[in-house]
């Protein structure tokens, strides 16, 4: 059974080293109706660490549709980029499976008492099903037809190379953990033993398949050849998912009323100017050359300060009340000629310093010194409008933030401590690291979904995102639910 709900969650990873990633799920609406979404983020920095940066630069987003339902039929008369939708189906049943595995650990070691039988029964299923999966894409997808073109035998092949590649993915997850299991500390017996047997046989078995397709293999001995391996598997993946992503424009609100902003501080500095004159031509007959030269020369210093405060004014004001940035989303133009516009959003970003109770001791009156940052969109999603609208349900937006310009502020020395040891005291290295709260709000008319973490950070980048336990989701829509506490993945 399809586990749907793990697509429609709200997720928060560490996407690299330096940018921490936030995705949503937002239902595509049928007919005229528009689906509406607020997306807010907050990141608190202690003030002494905080780098001033322009938070836009820093900012990344990406849009695309989401995979089609893997029971989905391929679309007749076959196209390259049905072909692709199809793949993409098959990619996101593996997907759920994958990231099903360290979800069954979790409920078991919940468990006071788990039982090891009852786990390896669990991952035995998932990979029964994954198996499955790949044998029926590709009896589907890439066994060939007399009648297809070249550049369609060529995608059946690289349907073949990508799906084999997410099965990889999920027979690494599935050993590494069946070594927890083994290990001292964890679950062990034979059972786990034979569960890992059956693991390493289907990766061999499809390690075989890719060798007599003719297919890249990675090879342990050469490290090179093992980069290039994960460089083709990060091609696979772009070159099917570009049939998903939507063409985004970005426009700030500051330069889009430019010409009107900078139009109504002239006439501003316009008034003020000819009053000054008008005043230094009307009491001319009764002031002295010092006075009409004095009285001159701060007319024609207002005129130009009076302009730009007019200019800035306005254009806070508008920022403040609309929005500082209008993305716009828009169907790619193989599904739709017109480019339909898709998500119409206004985005904002704001950065106050701000002066909180110190936690060790609230009611001392100590204080403690913050720099906030706070990202809010809010978007309208419409139809869909191309021949392909129908094999579409969700939009996914994928958010990311670079935290680079932090790291350079950030200290690397690490200091020696003493810990209590068998029989005396022994000295270990703690290194420095610095904790950001994240706060992530995600609204609709039905409901809200609200997530609280913390990003762990050293001086080479993000060390983990540890999710708050105090954190408690407010009742949301169930497109935006969440399963087992999810929300954040495991972090490696």
């Amino acid at each position: 059974m399809p586990d749907d709900s793990a697509n429609r969650r709200l997720k928060i990873e560490a996407h690299d080293a330096s940018r921490v990633e936030w995705s949503i799920y937002i239902p595509l609406p049928r007919g005229p109706s528009v689906s509406e979404a607020e997306v807010s983020l907050r990141l608190e920095f202690p003030e002494n660490v905080y780098v001033p940066h322009d938070g836009w630069e820093q900012l990344q987003i990406l849009a695309r549709l989401s995979s089609p339902d893997e029971e989905s039929p391929a679309p007749e008369p076959l196209t390259v980029d049905g072909l692709r939708r199809s793949a993409l189906g098959v990619a996101r049943r593996l997907k759920l499976l994958r990231e099903s595995i360290p979800r069954a650990v979790l409920a078991h070691s919940l468990n006071p008492r788990p039982i090891p039988r009852s786990l390896a029964k669990d991952l035995a299923r998932i990979l029964d099903e994954a198996a499955s999966a790949l044998a029926q894409g590709r009896a589907a997808l890439v066994a060939p037809r007399a009648d297809d073109p070249p550049e369609l035998s060529r995608e059946r092949a690289l349907v073949d190379e990508f799906l084999s590649g997410q099965l990889l993915e999920l027979l690494t997850i599935a050993e590494d953990t069946c070594g927890r299991m083994l290990a001292p500390a964890g679950l062990s017996g034979h059972v786990a033993e034979k569960l890992r047997e059956a693991v390493a046989g289907t990766l061999a078995a499809e390690l075989l398949e890719r060798e007599r397709r003719g297919e890249m293999l990675p090879d342990g001995d050469d490290v090179e050849a093992l980069a290039l391996f994960l460089d083709r598997a990060a091609q696979l993946k772009k070159h099917f998912q570009e049939v998903l992503f939507l063409e985004p424009e970005t426009k700030m609100i500051d330069e889009a009323l430019r010409n009107w902003v900078g139009l109504s501080g002239a006439a501003t500095a316009f008034i003020v100017y000819f009053g000054l004159q008008a005043l230094q031509t009307s009491a001319a007959a009764g002031l002295g050359l010092w006075t009409l030269m004095t009285v001159g020369a701060i007319a024609y210093a207002l005129k130009d300060r009076a302009k730009e405060l007019t200019r800035q004014w306005l254009a806070g004001k508008l920022s403040h009340l609309y929005a500082n940035r209008v993305l716009v989303l828009r169907e790619p133009a193989k599904f739709e000629r017109s480019r339909n516009v898709v998500l119409r959003a206004r985005e904002s970003m704001a950065q106050a310093r701000i002066v909180c109770p110190d936690p060790l001791n609230p009611g001392s009156g100590a204080v403690q010194r913050l720099v906030t940052l706070e990202y809010r969109q809010r978007a309208r999603v419409t139809l869909l409008k191309g021949s392909s609208a129908d094999a579409f349900e969700r939009l996914k937006i994928v958010f990311r933030y670079d935290l680079a310009p932090i790291l350079t502020r950030l200290d690397d020395s690490a200091k020696r401590v003493p810990v209590p040891a068998s029989g005396g005291v022994r000295f270990a290295d703690a290194p420095r690291l610095y904790r950001v709260p994240l706060t992530l709000l995600v609204e609709t008319p039905a409901g809200a979904e609200r997530r609280e973490a913390v990003i762990v950070l050293n001086r080479r980048g993000i060390a983990r995102i540890v999710p708050e336990s105090s954190a408690r989701p407010v009742p949301a829509e169930p497109e935006l639910g969440f399963d087992d506490g999810a929300g954040l993945l495991p972090q490696t």
